[in-house]
């Protein structure tokens, strides 16, 4: 919100300067009231805002960060001689027998130019929109690309409690969930499910860009899945998380710990995000997107004293419950819930002023050899994969009880969501990471030939019923890292390199898709201006893909090949833009799904 601030505050100082100028000839009675909010409004908005948010961001970014950045540095260096100047023609003026009256005149009204630009440029760089078009920022901020519709339908939620407004109490706190399961609790509380809105980074910068480009009733679309619960409140924005009057480090907390703590004191306050409730009280879905799913928060049966909070009345509830658990079973547990389907109504996503898909997953599994309900051994729902436990790399049904007292089960469904995102849930829970990592590693299988001077890569889908990967735009990284060596170990070949910033080479072979926007220039994080694909590399489901290299002429043999192929969740440039306002986040590891070695003589 602060970048926002300031892009108010010089957006101000430079229009209000640019009418003052003599090419408008404004009225009297305008110009004066323009002249005093230029000189006095600047003067505060640069002493209160201005100057404190320059200092602090120039400290942290050259002092700690030890960040480099000549168009910062040219900014600050040309604020500095407008603030000279401005200063010098109010306490002294510009009355025509002073020359430095004149050179600070043209100084200040010329340099304001020269400050936009170098304020755009560094902007530009701040969001590190890599390949995108040089759109300037501040007119991308205060004159969005898009207009927003009202007829653009954001969400597609159905209250079927017929609702119009919900109250924080309706939602169900999930820890109240805990007592009775504790280790799906546990499974949950570190997962990306638990983790999509206020204690995900990249989720907030990106709801922020939703609407810095096209207006905050923009944000609807991306919290009709991340944040149902806000939606159905009637709120605008996800907010921060926050524990009491302080807003904690949600990165590294483990179990879900900040909201227990602040369940203990504020029972009422609404848990953001994806709660228990916001699954288990979904009765229909659809596999169109974008929220495309029925909830029931207020026409449920409750037990006594469920919604209270005083240790002898949720007692009680508790062994009310375990008493007759069937009516309780009966309200949160749907056969819907086992269906692929169900994922879909989030897992895909389509553009609502366009109806372009975003994510398209379902679609892809319906296609792969998976959707084959003909033959059950063969046929895999989303749960099969992303809800089944891991053990030693291999699927293994976690046996036991998901309640306290509960039936034993073959195959407990699992809540760590294993899926492409280890990097989040791995900050706060390695059992989380390692649930992912191994489903990852399920994925692909390599293979190789060299012939004729030309290496041959052959990459397959064996284990994803989607395209490898799937997911939003060109945010996540699968591709093929090789190195060949001659017999004295000289490396005569290399692709799929990190470079020292943390990007892959160029050339290297990515497998991904890039969305372009209606001139087909690639639009990096703003992939809501997605009008046309640009690339798609990725590989379906149960299919294999070859990838040749030419090597150099007269090697010596025999040569030694290594082959990995490498996968990481957010290109170095995204993660670049969430670290600016989350600095405390760490840089995603390189993950190797498959590697091959082989000698060719």
């Amino acid at each position: 919100m602060k970048i926002l601030y300031i892009n108010l505050d010089i957006l101000f100082m430079f229009v209000s300067g640019i009418l003052l100028m003599n090419y408008f000839s404004l009225q009297w009675s305008y110009f004066r009231v323009i002249e005093f909010l230029h000189i006095f409004g600047s003067v505060v908005l640069t002493l209160f805002f201005v100057l404190p948010f320059l200092y602090k961001h120039i400290y942290e970014s050259m002092i700690i960060m030890k960040h480099k950045s000549k168009s910062g540095l040219a900014f600050a260096f040309v604020f500095v001689f407008l603030l000279v100047s401005g200063t010098y023609l109010f306490l002294i003026g510009n009355r025509g027998g002073d020359i430095y009256g004149i050179i600070s005149y043209y100084i200040h009204l010329y340099g304001s130019f020269v400050l936009l630009f170098f304020f755009a440029l560094h902007l530009r760089k701040f969001f590190a929109v890599k390949k995108m078009t040089a759109v300037l920022p501040l007119l991308l901020i205060f004159f969005p690309n898009y207009a927003y519709s009202s007829s653009e339908k954001l969400t597609n939620i159905i209250f079927t409690d017929g609702a119009k407004h919900h109250h924080s109490i309706d939602w169900t706190n999930s820890v109240t969930c805990k007592a009775c399961h504790p280790a799906v609790f546990q499974q949950w509380a570190d997962s990306n499910h638990r983790h999509l809105a206020d204690s995900n980074p990249y989720y907030m910068v990106l709801e922020n860009l939703a609407e810095m480009d096209r207006g905050k009733e923009f944000r609807q679309w991306c919290m009709g899945c991340h944040n149902p619960s806000a939606v159905s409140m009637h709120q605008e924005r996800t907010t921060h998380f926050m524990q009491d009057n302080i807003m904690p480090e949600p990165l590294f907390t483990k179990g879900s710990k900040n909201l227990i703590n602040e369940f203990e004191k504020h029972p009422n306050r609404l848990e953001q995000g994806v709660s228990c409730i916001a699954c288990h009280r979904i009765t229909d879905a659809k596999p169109t997107g974008n929220s495309s799913y029925s909830l029931n928060l207020t026409k449920r049966k409750k037990y006594l004293y469920e919604d209270a909070h005083a240790d002898m009345k949720v007692w009680i509830t508790q062994k009310l419950i375990n008493a007759k658990p069937k009516v309780h079973k009966q309200e949160y547990m749907k056969p819907l819930y086992k269906k692929s389907e169900y994922c879909a109504s989030c897992h895909n996503e389509f553009l609502p002023h366009s109806g372009k898909k975003v994510v398209s997953t379902y679609e892809q599994w319906k296609k792969s050899p998976y959707n084959n309900p003909k033959k059950p051994k063969e046929h895999k729902e989303c749960i099969d994969c992303h809800m089944t436990y891991l053990k030693n790399g291999k699927f293994s049904p976690l046996e036991g009880r998901s309640t306290l007292g509960g039936k034993h089960k073959k195959d407990i469904k699992v809540h760590y969501f294993a899926g492409g995102n280890h990097f989040l849930a791995g900050l706060k829970n390695k059992e989380n990471e390692s649930q992912s990592i191994q489903l990852l590693k399920t994925s692909a299988k390599l293979d190789v030939k060299l012939d004729k001077g030309v290496l041959s890569v052959g990459v397959k889908n064996v284990g994803a019923g989607h395209k490898l990967p799937t997911g939003a735009a060109d945010f996540r990284e699968l591709w093929l890292d090789i190195t060949v060596k001659d017999k004295s170990g000289k490396i005569v070949f290399s692709s799929g390199k990190l470079n020292k910033e943390g990007e892959i080479q160029k050339g290297s072979v990515i497998f991904n898709k890039v969305f372009g926007d209606k001139e087909g220039k690639p639009v990096g994080l703003f992939f809501w201006r997605y009008e046309k694909l640009l690339k798609d590399t990725r590989i379906p489901a149960g299919k294999r893909v070859v990838e040749k290299f030419s090597l150099q002429k007269e090697l010596q043999y025999p040569l030694h090949v290594n082959i990995k192929l490498n996968f990481r969740i957010y290109p170095q440039w995204v993660t670049n833009i969430v670290k600016a306002a989350y600095p405390q986040l760490p840089d995603p590891p390189v993950i190797t799904i498959a590697d091959l070695e082989k000698d060719f003589d």
